[in-house]
């Protein structure tokens, strides 16, 4: 049983549903938690600013908790941006994710923004090496992660999001499967030091650009081998994806050999058995 989504957004940001919106669609669909992780602000990308008035953000969900009292338990995250400036320090919990490469001469491309998009960063930031580009990403997921030390890893490999559909390298081949690989342990070796979690995402599912959750399944089994804490989320940006892919989600897991994972209950993240 679901009864919770820790990573959703809102008309805050990029998101189709207002605060009020997402919260009465979480109650219809049972749930007892809901938690809101707008993006951070990127001041660097007219097509995503995510949240400039972070005190007015956390107040509005304040008032939507109130509006909601006794049906729902809302919980204020942020989905924190490596690029992003500083944020606030008292959110129930952050998001660390990464969504642009390595800027070059004052210049941010998105990791996830198009396909389109990613084939010209690919051209202009990295003259065709696929593998470089690869690498710079993950080198700046393991750097967020060490530097804010944020409770939930996001979409860990979203690099992968238009390969499937738009396929610009081999996510099979030895050599992605070793930068990605190598990457994780270190994330891994960062969250366990502080009760981390890493979450799948079906997000790209939702938005029809893969047919199964971010991380691949080598990464999931990376995740089981060290007994990783995982959650299951949708990355939610409107009322009708609270749930996208949950169950087959749950099957997949259970399939590789977990037995549980984290959701949010009562404000806090606890371990629910599959």
């Amino acid at each position: 049983m679901f009864i919770s989504n820790a990573h959703t957004h809102s008309t805050w940001c990029d998101g189709k549903n207002t605060l009020t919106e997402m919260t009465q669609a979480a109650i219809d669909l049972g749930f007892t938690d809901l938690g809101f992780t707008s993006h951070s602000n990127a001041p660097f990308d007219p097509s995503c600013l995510g949240v400039e008035d972070e005190f007015g953000y956390q107040k509005a969900i304040a008032e939507v908790q109130d509006k909601f009292a006794g049906q729902i338990r809302l919980s204020t995250g942020i989905e924190q941006d490596y690029y992003s400036p500083a944020i606030l320090q008292n959110y129930d919990y952050t998001i660390g994710s990464v969504h642009y490469f390595p800027p070059q001469d004052g210049i941010f491309r998105s990791v996830d923004e198009s396909p389109e998009s990613l084939a010209e960063t690919l051209q202009t930031f990295y003259q065709g090496d696929a593998y470089k580009m690869i690498q710079d990403f993950y080198n700046n997921v393991v750097k967020h992660i060490s530097k804010n030390q944020n409770k939930i890893v996001g979409h860990f490999d979203l690099i992968t999001k238009f390969n499937e559909k738009n396929p610009w390298f081999d996510a099979t081949s030895e050599q992605y499967q070793k930068i990605a690989s190598t990457a994780l342990n270190q994330v891994i070796d960062v969250i366990q030091t502080y009760d981390g979690l890493v979450e799948i995402n079906t997000g790209a599912i939702s938005r029809n650009w893969r047919s199964g959750p971010y991380p691949q399944d080598f990464l999931m089994k990376i995740l089981l081998d060290r007994k990783v804490p995982i959650i299951i989320t949708s990355d939610s940006h409107a009322t009708d994806t609270l749930t996208c892919f949950f169950p087959e989600t749950k099957q997949i897991l259970a399939d590789i050999g977990f037995k549980e994972s984290y959701q949010l209950k009562d404000g806090i993240f606890q371990p629910i058995a599959f």
